[in-house]
């Protein structure tokens, strides 16, 4: 019997590493299986992990099987959570603050009884050079029904003397002198703009970008919670009815965008930021598609974790993202766990690089 639990445990621990590799590299093959495997990394790399302790008591000989996975997937699981000692922040080289903050269209996610906006308070507390904002309105005038005060306003307006709202709740805040570039619809969810900035005499192009969303009903995330909170067989026919089909189409969806955008931009020379809600995970062929072209990750280089920047419905994923390139690095970075969203805001430090220490 123990000889039979033994080749049951070594097949599913194979089977569960062969998931992870394969979800660790699913950027190079977008099909359907590879988005389904990229969705379900984080609970292979999970089981797999659990392996390693189940052989460490039960068979040591055998801990090798899970090991082997682990290693094999690390290129995966290091961009997935990166362990990297944590930046105090300093501003004291030359440089600039950038924050991407998708902000739930001003509403309060806690539904907090607070006299302003908590959103928008906060964004003026971080005091960031540069703000990108995806699900964001026009703040040109007071909304009382956001709690949005003249104040508040006033405030945006003396900071920020360089605002560009643009379609479909995409807005840019900066500190120093900006222009549109570009400000493209690809659905009903989905957004890109580009900006030209001029910082310290230098120009950086940034690209705030909101990609497809997951598409779910509250019903399907009801579903979700649920499934999450109470396992069972009895829901798999509803989860691919459901909700599988409606990931890996959104997925797709995002695929298409991010070929866009990257065409879009190819031409553009010198520092260029992409950032925004990709609503795809570090893992995806959309974050990738911008690592060909030679686009850095700011979180990969900096973060400690798997840097969960979506906290609603159980669905904890990092969808934001802050890639960039050419003559600026960035220098530290915070993941701000502020709750009035259902996002959690990134700050990071750009700090401008010499050309001979490019990378």
């Amino acid at each position: 019997m123990k000889h039979v639990v033994k080749i049951i445990l070594l097949f599913f621990n194979a089977l569960w590493g062969l998931f992870l590799i394969m979800g660790a590299y699913s950027a190079y093959c977008p099909t359907r299986i590879g988005i389904l495997l990229e969705l379900l990394f984080p609970l292979n790399l999970f089981v797999c992990v659990a392996f390693l302790f189940v052989w460490l008591a039960y068979k040591p000989r055998f801990i090798w099987v899970p090991a082997a996975a682990l290693v094999l997937a690390w290129g995966g699981i290091a961009r997935y959570c990166p362990i990297h000692k944590p930046h105090k922040p300093d501003n004291s080289e030359p440089g600039f603050t950038l924050m991407t903050y998708n902000t739930y269209f001003m509403l309060d996610y806690q539904g907090s009884e607070t006299p302003q906006n908590r959103t928008l308070s906060f964004i003026l507390t971080q005091n960031a050079d540069v703000v990108c904002l995806q699900e964001s309105p026009e703040l040109n005038d007071p909304n009382p029904g956001l709690k949005i005060t003249p104040e508040q306003i006033d405030s945006i307006h003396t900071r920020y003397p360089y605002r560009i709202p643009t379609s479909h709740g995409m807005n840019f805040l900066s500190k120093y002198p900006a222009r549109l570039l570009f400000d493209t619809v690809y659905s009903e969810s989905s957004a890109v703009a580009a900006y030209q900035v001029q910082i310290d005499n230098r120009e950086v192009t940034i690209v705030n970008q909101h990609m497809e969303s997951i598409g779910l009903t509250q019903t399907d995330k009801e579903l979700y919670h649920e499934i999450t909170a109470h396992p069972n067989t009895d829901y798999i026919d509803e989860v691919k009815k459901h909700l599988l089909s409606k990931l890996i189409n959104a997925a797709r969806a995002r695929n298409q965008q991010a070929d866009l955008t990257a065409e879009r931009i190819d031409s553009i020379a010198g520092n260029v930021i992409v950032c925004g809600d990709f609503n795809d995970s570090p893992l995806s062929y959309a974050v990738r598609r911008f690592r060909r072209m030679g686009f850095r990750n700011a979180y990969n280089e900096l973060g400690l974790g798997p840097g969960i920047t979506y906290h609603a419905n159980r669905f904890w994923f990092r969808i934001d993202h802050i890639l960039y390139k050419g003559d600026l690095e960035a220098r530290w970075l915070e993941r701000l766990r502020y709750k009035s969203s259902d996002h959690y805001p990134l700050l990071t430090r750009f700090v401008w690089e010499p050309p001979a220490e490019k990378h």
